[in-house]
C-alpha cells in the first residue's frame, strides 16, 4: 500500500488551490452582499459551535489517522480501530448534540442560526477523512472535496443575492459539508474486511485520543477564542467582520503551506516507527526549506500589497482591515513553522501529549492578552494576542523537537529567503506607491515581486531555489523532446 508522497501532495494541492480561488472569487461577492454585520455573525455562531464540534471529536481525528497509518498494512486491525473510533466519536457528538440543545433555548438572538449550524455537528460525526488519510488516499478525498466546493460556490451565486439571505448562505455551506462528510461512506467498505461485533472495545481508545484532545482544546482556544471573545466584550458583529475577513485573507495564505502537513504526517508515523532517523531529518530539512521559500514572501509581499488590496477586494466598510492584515502578516511564517513541526515530528513521534504544554501556555497567554487588549482596540488587540501566541508556541515546539532540529538549524536554511523577501518588499511597496488602485495593478505587483524574489533567491545560490529551477527545466524539456518524438 506504499503511496507516492508526490501524488499525495499533488492531489491535496489541487484541492488546496481550489480552497483558494473560492474565497478569492466568493469573498468580494459576499462582503458587499451580506456586510460587515452578516460576516460578522457568521464568524461569531461559527466560533461558539466549533467548541461543541470540538468537544464531540475527543480527539478522533488526529489520533486515528495516527493509528490507521501505522496499522495500514493489517486490513483486520485497521477495520478494528476504524469501527471502535466511529461508534465512540459518534456517542461523544450526541453527548456534545445534548449539550448543544440548551444553547439553542437559551439564545434568542441567533437561535435560528444555531438551529442550521447543528448540521455542522453531525457532518463532524460522520466525517471519516481521518481514515483515508491514514491510508494516504488523497486522490479519493481530493476528488470528493473539489466537486462539493465547486457546487457549494455556484449555489452561492444562484441563491445569496441579498443581506436577508444570510441563513441560507450559512444553511448551504452546512449542507456542504453533511454532503462532503457522507460521500467518503460510499468508498469504506473496499478498504474493511468483516470482524465480529466483540472484537469490537469502543473504550481502548481513551487515553490514546484524550492526549491528542487536550492539544486541541488549546489550539481552538487560540484560533476560535478571538472571534468569541470579540464577540462577548465587544458586542460589535462589525469588528468580528473586520477580523474574520483579515483572518480569511492569512488563511487563505496557510492553505498551500499546511497542504504539505497533511501528506507528510502519515509518511513520518510510519518512519518513526521504524526509527529512521536520518531519514525523518532529512525530510524535516526539505519541509523547511519549502516552508520557508513559500511562507517568507507571503509575509512581505500581503504587508507591502495590502492598502491597494483590501479597497478593491472587499469594497467599500473594510478600511480597517487595512491595519488589521500587516500586523496578521507575520503569523503566516509562524504557524507554517510550528505546524510543521507538530504534524512531521511530534505528533508522528508520539509527543503529542508534551506538545500540549505548549499549545495550552499559547492558549492562556493569547486569551490575558485578549482582555487586556480587546476593550481598547477591538479586533487589533485580538490579532496582536494571536502572533503573540503563535510565536511562543513556535519557541516552545523548536524546544520539544531539538532532538531532531534547532532553531539554528531552521536559520540556516532560511536566510536567503529572509535576504530576497526583504529586497522584495522594497520593489513592491515602491511600486504600489506609484501605481493606481486595481485589480490589474495588484496582480502585477505580485509577479513582479515573485520575479524579484526569485531572481535574488538565484544570485544568492539558494540550493531549494536552484534544484526547482532545475527541475522545471527538465520537466520543459522532457515535455518538448516527447512532442517532436
Amino acid at each position: 500500500m506504499k503511496k507516492s508522497i508526490r501524488k499525495n501532495y499533488l492531489y491535496n494541492l489541487l484541492f488546496q488551490i481550489l480552497t483558494i480561488l473560492i474565497p478569492l472569487i466568493t469573498a468580494p461577492y459576499l462582503s458587499r452582499i451580506l456586510g460587515v454585520s452578516g460576516i460578522g455573525i457568521s464568524s461569531y455562531t461559527l466560533s461558539i459551535v466549533s467548541y461543541f464540534i470540538l468537544f464531540g471529536s475527543v480527539g478522533v481525528a488526529s489520533y486515528g489517522q495516527r493509528e490507521i497509518a501505522m496499522n495500514r498494512n493489517d486490513i483486520r486491525k485497521r477495520t478494528k480501530i476504524f469501527w471502535e473510533l466511529f461508534i465512540y466519536k459518534f456517542l461523544t457528538t450526541c453527548v456534545s448534540i445534548i449539550a448543544y440543545i440548551f444553547l439553542l433555548l437559551s439564545d434568542n438572538q441567533y437561535n435560528i442560526i444555531y438551529g442550521i449550524l447543528s448540521l455542522n455537528i453531525l457532518a463532524s460525526a460522520l466525517d471519516i477523512s481521518w481514515f483515508f488519510q491514514g491510508l494516504e488516499e488523497y486522490k479519493m478525498i481530493s476528488i470528493r472535496n473539489i466537486l462539493v466546493k465547486v457546487l457549494f460556490t455556484i449555489f452561492i451565486f444562484i441563491f445569496v443575492r441579498t443581506s436577508n439571505d444570510l441563513n441560507l448562505y450559512i444553511l448551504l455551506n452546512s449542507i456542504s459539508l453533511l454532503v462532503s462528510s457522507l460521500a467518503l461512506w460510499i468508498k469504506i467498505p473496499k478498504f474493511l474486511s468483516k470482524i465480529s461485533r466483540n472484537e469490537i472495545k469502543i473504550f481502548n481508545h481513551v487515553k490514546g485520543t484524550l492526549i491528542y484532545f487536550l492539544p486541541q482544546i488549546a489550539t481552538q482556544i487560540y484560533t476560535m477564542v478571538d472571534k468569541t471573545m470579540l464577540g462577548l466584550i465587544t458586542g460589535s458583529e462589525i469588528e468580528n467582520g473586520y477580523y474574520e475577513q483579515a483572518y480569511k485573507i492569512i488563511n487563505i495564505s496557510l492553505t498551500i503551506l499546511t497542504s504539505l502537513n497533511t501528506v507528510m504526517s502519515p509518511r513520518m508515523s510510519f518512519l518513526y516507527k521504524l526509527n529512521k532517523k536520518t531519514e525523518i531529518k532529512l525530510r524535516l530539512k526539505k519541509s523547511f526549506q519549502f516552508i520557508s521559500f513559500l511562507s517568507i514572501p507571503m509575509v512581505f509581499g500581503l504587508i507591502a500589497i495590502t492598502p491597494g488590496f483590501v479597497s478593491w477586494f472587499f469594497g467599500e466598510g473594510y478600511e480597517k482591515v487595512t491595519i488589521l492584515l500587516p500586523l496578521f502578516a507575520p503569523i503566516i511564517f509562524i504557524i507554517a513553522l510550528s505546524n510543521c513541526l507538530g504534524a512531521q515530528c511530534l505528533t508522528p513521534c508520539g509527543k503529542r501529549g508534551k506538545s500540549a504544554i505548549a499549545l495550552w501556555v499559547g492558549a492562556i497567554v493569547n486569551v490575558v492578552i485578549n482582555l487586556l487588549l480587546i476593550p481598547k482596540f477591538g479586533s487589533i488587540g485580538a490579532v496582536i494576542s494571536s502572533v503573540i501566541a503563535e510565536s511562543i508556541i513556535a519557541i516552545l515546539y523548536f524546544y520539544l523537537a531539538r532532538n531532531y532540529v534547532s532553531i539554528k538549524d531552521f536559520f540556516k536554511y532560511s536566510w536567503k529567503n529572509f535576504l530576497a523577501g526583504l529586497v522584495m518588499f522594497g520593489v513592491v511597496f515602491y511600486l504600489v506607491n506609484q501605481l493606481s488602485v486595481s485589480i490589474f495593478n495588484t496582480f502585477l505587483e505580485i509577479i513582479i515581486g515573485g520575479l524579484v524574489y526569485g531572481s535574488i533567491l538565484i544570485l544568492l545560490k539558494d540550493n531549494f531555489m536552484l534544484e526547482l529551477s532545475k527541475g522545471a527545466i527538465y520537466y520543459g524539456k522532457s515535455k518538448i523532446f516527447k512532442k517532436r518524438i
